[in-house]
C-alpha cells in the first residue's frame, strides 16, 4: 500500500462519491469534513496529495492552501482544488496561494487519476532528491549552491503563427522572461543543444488533432537537452481529447482552453520554480556525491551510498507498507574481457553498462556499482510483477547490442546475469533481502547466464 490521499469536502455524499472514483490510485483514502480533520491527517505525516473542494471549510480552502504551502514541512504536498466553475478570479487566487492544480469541476476518472499520478510523481522526484541531499549533508560535506536564472525562457508552440503572436502578447506582461514563438515543425531544432533549449514549453493543442501535441511531448521527454524542461499543454475546451495521455507522456500540467493569460503565467511560474528547485537539489547532490558517494569510473552511486539509501528506504517502506525490489546484476565472463583486451577496454564496458542502467531507470530509483563488475538496482514502489518486467527489460538493454570501444576499435558482446528479490509489504529484513537477491543471481549463473532469476518473497512473517 502506498501513502495517503486526503479528500477534503464539507459534504459527506461528495466525499463518498470521490472516494469511489479514486480507488484506482491504490492509496489509502482519508476523508476530512473540516480544517481540524485535515490537519489531523497532516499531523500523522504529510499525505501524498490533497483533493479539496474550493468551498471546503465554509469557503476557506484557498486560505488553508496558502497556510499549508507556507509551512516548510507541508509545502511540497500536492494540492488539487476543484469546483471553481467559471470563476476565473478564484482560479487565479488558488494558484497565487500555491495550489498545484485548480479545476472548474472534477473531470472524468481517467483524467483525474492521471492528474494525481502526475502530481505525486513530481513530488516523489523532489522528495528523493531531498533525501539524497540529506544523506550527503549528514556526511558533513560543504555545500556549494548553484547560480540560477530568475527569468524564464518560454517556447510557445502553435500551429497558427497569428495565434502564437496573440498568446505571447497576452502572457508577456505577467511572465518575466523571454518568450519565443515556434511551430510544431521547427520547435525540435532548438533542442539539439542544451545551451539553447528553453526551460519551459507552452504547447497549444491543435483542434481535432491532439496527436501532434502528444508526439511533441513524447519527443521532448526523450531528448537529453529537453527531458527536464517544463511542459504545459494548453488544451482545447475544458481539457481536450487526450489530456490524460499527455500527462502520462510527461506533460507537467494541462490548462483548459478557457485559462486566462494571468493563469497561464502563474502556472508557468510555479512549474518553473519547482523545476529550479529540482535543478538546484540535483546540482548540489551531484557535486557533493561526485567526491564521496559515487563510483569514479562509472558515475553510479557506490556501496557506501547504496547502504544508506537502502536503510532509509527500508524504514519508509515498512512505515507505509510500500513494496520495493532489489536487483543484483553481474556481467558474464567479464574477467575474460579484461584478460583478452586489457583493463582499458574493460573500463569502457563498465562505463557503457552503467550508462544503459542510468538511462533505463526512474529518478526515484537507484543504480549503484557495488563490486568490480557487479551492480545493484533498487526499484521504489515496485512489487514482483513490475520488477519482473523491468529486470527483463534491463537484461535485454544490456545484452541487446554489443559495446563499441573506439580506441582500439572493438565490438565487445556483453550479457548479464540478474537476481531479484522483492519486499511486497515493505517489511523485509534488508540483509535477508540482499542475500536472497545474491542467491538468485548465482542461480542465474548456474543455469547458463544471461537470464533473470527471482527469489521468493522476503516479507517478514
Amino acid at each position: 500500500m502506498s501513502g495517503s490521499i486526503v479528500i477534503a469536502d464539507d459534504l459527506v455524499t461528495e466525499r463518498i462519491a470521490l472516494k469511489a472514483r479514486l480507488t484506482g490510485t491504490h492509496h489509502r483514502l482519508a476523508q476530512a469534513s473540516g480544517r481540524a480533520d485535515l490537519m489531523r491527517e497532516f499531523s500523522a505525516g504529510p499525505p501524498d496529495a490533497v483533493v479539496m473542494d474550493i468551498e471546503f471549510d465554509q469557503g476557506r480552502a484557498i486560505e488553508i492552501c496558502r497556510d499549508l504551502k507556507s509551512t516548510p514541512r507541508f509545502r511540497d504536498v500536492p494540492i488539487l482544488l476543484y469546483g471553481a466553475k467559471s470563476d476565473r478570479d478564484a482560479r487565479i487566487a488558488a494558484f497565487e496561494a500555491g495550489a498545484d492544480e485548480c479545476l472548474a469541476d472534477l473531470p472524468g476518472e481517467r483524467l483525474l487519476l492521471a492528474l494525481l499520478r502526475n502530481l505525486i510523481r513530481k513530488r516523489a522526484t523532489l522528495a528523493e532528491l531531498e533525501r539524497r541531499h540529506a544523506l550527503v549533508r549528514s556526511g558533513e560535506m560543504s555545500e556549494s549552491p548553484g547560480q540560477f536564472q530568475t527569468r524564464m525562457n518560454v517556447a510557445v508552440v502553435t500551429r497558427d503563427p497569428k495565434r502564437g503572436i496573440a498568446l505571447r502578447r497576452d502572457i508577456e506582461p505577467a511572465c518575466p522572461g523571454a518568450i519565443a514563438l515556434h511551430s510544431f515543425l521547427n520547435v525540435l531544432e532548438i533542442t539539439d543543444d542544451a545551451a539553447t533549449v528553453p526551460d519551459s514549453f507552452l504547447i497549444e493543442e491543435i483542434p481535432g488533432d491532439p496527436g501532434h501535441a502528444l508526439r511533441l511531448i513524447s519527443e521532448l521527454r526523450a531528448r537529453r537537452a529537453s527531458k527536464d524542461a517544463v511542459i504545459l499543454l494548453l488544451a482545447q475546451g475544458d481539457f481536450g481529447e487526450a489530456a490524460d495521455m499527455a500527462l502520462d507522456l510527461g506533460a507537467d500540467a494541462v490548462a483548459p482552453g478557457s485559462a486566462t493569460a494571468s493563469e497561464l503565467a502563474l502556472r508557468l511560474t510555479a512549474l518553473v520554480s519547482r523545476k529550479r528547485d529540482i535543478d538546484r537539489l540535483r546540482q548540489q547532490v551531484d557535486t557533493q556525491l561526485d567526491a564521496a558517494l559515487r563510483d569514479p569510473l562509472t558515475g553510479l552511486f557506490n556501496r557506501r551510498y547504496a547502504d544508506s539509501y537502502l536503510c532509509n528506504l527500508g524504514m519508509d517502506a515498512k512505515r507505509t507498507q510500500t513494496p520495493y525490489s532489489v536487483m543484483i546484476l553481474d556481467l558474464d565472463h567479464f574477467k575474460s574481457i579484461n584478460d583478452r583486451h586489457g583493463h582499458f577496454v574493460g573500463d569502457a564496458v563498465l562505463r557503457t553498462i552503467a550508462d544503459r542502467l542510468k538511462a533505463n531507470i526512474r529518478d526515484v530509483d537507484l543504480a549503484a556499482r557495488i563490486g568490480g563488475e557487479e551492480f545493484l538496482v533498487v526499484w521504489h514502489d515496485a512489487g514482483a510483477d513490475r520488477a519482473e518486467r523491468v529486470a527483463e527489460r534491463l537484461r535485454q538493454v544490456i545484452g541487446g547490442r554489443p559495446v563499441s570501444v573506439p580506441k582500439p576499435p572493438l565490438v565487445v558482446p556483453v550479457t548479464a546475469s540478474i537476481g531479484v528479490a522483492t519486499a511486497e509489504a515493505g517489511d523485509a529484513d534488508l540483509a535477508a533481502l540482499l542475500e536472497a537477491a545474491d542467491q538468485a543471481l548465482y542461480l542465474s549463473k548456474a543455469a547458463g547466464r544471461d537470464q533473470v532469476t527471482f527469489a521468493p518473497s522476503q516479507d517478514a512473517a
